[in-house]
């Protein structure tokens, strides 16, 4: 620790740097194709969801209702192919579509 901050060692944040940049292309083909059927509502869906907000937190953040919310999360999963909001989250992750680095 160095003034009550963690420091890494120069390798090992070099490998957290590559990592983190290197996400946004860890995509497939067939991924993104899914990734472009997203209605822009429902990418704002993916987006909310990957940030980790509940039904309830996504339609706050939207306006909505929670039902509506419910629809656009089961249109978002079926379009990616996903059986659960984590798969379609981790896609979200390594697309760039949460907010992250």
């Amino acid at each position: 620790m160095h003034a009550g901050r963690s420091t890494l060692a120069p390798p090992v944040a070099r490998q957290l740097v590559d990592r983190l940049g290197a996400r946004r292309s860890d995509v497939t083909p067939a991924e993104a194709d899914r990734l472009t059927s997203l209605s822009p509502r429902e990418r704002e869906v993916l987006r909310l969801l990957a940030r980790g907000l509940s039904n309830a937190g996504i339609a706050a953040e939207l306006g909505t209702t929670e039902g509506t919310v419910k629809g656009h999360v089961s249109a978002v999963l079926d379009k990616l192919g996903a059986e659960s909001r984590v798969q379609a989250a981790r896609l979200a992750y390594r697309a760039g579509l949460d907010d992250g680095p």
